[in-house]
């Protein structure tokens, strides 16, 4: 535009929004809830405002509004309506903080180093629960909450899926900059592995384990999602792993390269025998596991912590 501001074209804003072109020119030919500038080829140009005020009618539509009841408001008095209802969703859950509230707020409105910082601030999470042993205080009272919202507001539409890659990940490199690595206690101590199998990518229930072990001061390394079974193997053999952390949540439906079971009898064929798996995810809990090595089902981060502490002091004897 000349004037140093910056714009966009309708098809960024479409990719940017989750909102339609043909829908987007409805909203302002019969509403007028955008007057974008033109170029001087008679293109629309949007400003940033204009982006957040799309996202933000689009979430009140998805919520029941009536675009047209709301369509020339402005941008703090939709994101005070987004608000609002947000704040009477989340009341029907008494148990979910202030924290994840403010942060989900401020998701809907991409405010994203909001979102960030709100996470980082552990300090204030943490005296929630003196009781809850670091690391998990902020784990247990921040973390795990969050990601159990950001789930119902995905499984109910409240929430894109743009919305939940990104939250995902700004946990997950919340993670990696909260995560305080000790010095191993014991070199010689167990060697934790953490992979998820080839094809299925989610791993922040993996990351949050790396983070509770390292935080712990164990022998880590991470891997992370979409581990073929061979190379997997392979680093364990490399690595001298004594432990192997796998979180499968995706059958061969939801694009895993191999049955579950298949996987794992697998990796309990070839991996050194002392190795002992620890098995997370919704595929752990599926199916009856019967195995020739080692082997726990871990069912929550409590238990995750409690089995780390539990080998660490085999091995300081």
């Amino acid at each position: 535009m000349g004037n140093g501001i910056e714009t966009y074209k309708i098809r960024q804003v479409v990719d940017l929004t989750g909102v339609s072109e043909f829908l987007l020119r409805a909203w302002e030919d019969r509403y007028s809830a955008i007057k974008p500038a033109r170029s001087k080829t008679g293109r629309r140009l949007y400003t940033q405002n204009d982006v957040l005020k799309v996202r933000a009618l689009f979430s009140l539509t998805q919520m029941g509004h009536r675009v047209g009841d709301i369509a020339e408001l402005s941008l703090s008095e939709l994101n005070q309506m987004l608000n609002q209802n947000l704040g009477e969703r989340s009341s029907a859950n008494p148990k979910l903080s202030p924290f994840v509230k403010e942060i989900m707020t401020k998701a809907k409105q991409f405010a994203w180093q909001d979102v960030r910082n709100l996470i980082l601030e552990n300090h204030k999470i943490g005296t929630q629960k003196r009781e809850t042993p670091k690391p998990l205080s902020w784990v247990n009272c921040l973390i795990v909450p969050l990601l159990s919202e950001i789930s119902q507001q995905a499984d109910s539409g409240h929430l894109s899926i743009a919305e939940e890659h990104i939250l995902s990940a700004i946990i997950k490199e919340s993670l990696a900059f909260k995560f305080d690595r000790k010095s191993p206690r014991n070199k010689n101590g167990p060697r934790i592995i953490f992979a998820a199998p080839e094809g299925d990518y989610h791993d922040i229930g993996i990351a949050i384990g790396f983070y509770i072990a390292g935080s712990l001061g164990a022998n880590t390394l991470f891997l992370g999602a979409h581990m073929p079974k061979t190379e997997l193997a392979a680093v364990c053999v490399r690595y001298k792993a004594t432990h192997l952390v796998l979180s499968s949540t995706s059958d061969r439906k939801d694009g895993a390269k191999d049955q579950y079971l298949k996987y794992l009898n697998f990796l309990d064929r070839n991996l050194n025998t002392k190795v002992t798996l620890w098995l997370a995810g919704r595929n752990s809990q599926k199916y009856m596991v019967s195995l020739k090595r080692p082997f726990r089902i871990i069912e929550s981060f409590d238990a995750f912590e409690a089995e780390v502490r539990a080998e660490d002091r085999k091995y300081l004897g």
